[in-house]
């Protein structure tokens, strides 16, 4: 079978992701699913025929993690708060750091970039998730020029797993 391309950018980096409408549920049978960029975050239906069996059957997530090894600050009225980046997708992103901040809060995310690029600003998230060491981050929007560095980001850390797979 072909492999399935983004239609707004090309990238082959889409992945499957599950609808709960009833539409979505028929289109299912028909097996016409709903893809996500994993890049540029466009969503699409596309024919697939035969049966999914994969484990992403099971994962609720748009957008595929990362692993990672940045750092970024959370910011929330005036105080900062630095944190490791230990996975991070066009999503969200999971912070290695305990905060006084309850689930739901809105904050900005500034991702430090390596080689001393300008950070990638993400003007709105929420915190999703608190566990007893680690933050899980949505962002639900990006400054305007920081969305396609962002892919950029997400494209170089997919190169180098692929090319480095236990590292």
């Amino acid at each position: 079978m072909k492999e399935l391309h983004c239609p707004s950018c090309g990238t082959p980096f889409v992945r499957v992701t599950s609808g709960t409408s009833l539409l979505e549920k028929a289109l299912t049978r028909l097996h016409v699913f709903r893809f996500r960029c994993q890049l540029c975050t466009a969503s699409f239906r596309a024919r697939r025929p035969g049966k999914r069996l994969t484990s992403q059957e099971f994962d609720r997530r748009e957008y595929r993690r990362l692993r990672a090894n940045l750092v970024a600050s959370l910011v929330w009225d005036q105080p900062t708060m630095d944190a490791l980046v230990s996975d991070i997708s066009m999503g969200g992103c999971t912070l290695q750091a305990t905060t006084p901040l309850p689930r739901g809060t809105f904050v900005k995310v500034l991702v430090r970039v390596p080689g001393g690029q300008p950070d990638i600003k993400i003007e709105s998230a929420m915190i999703s998730s608190i566990q007893p060491l680690s933050i899980g981050v949505k962002f639900l929007e990006f400054h305007p020029e920081d969305k396609p560095r962002m892919g950029q980001l997400v494209l170089d850390l997919l190169a180098y797993q692929q090319t480095h797979p236990g590292g």
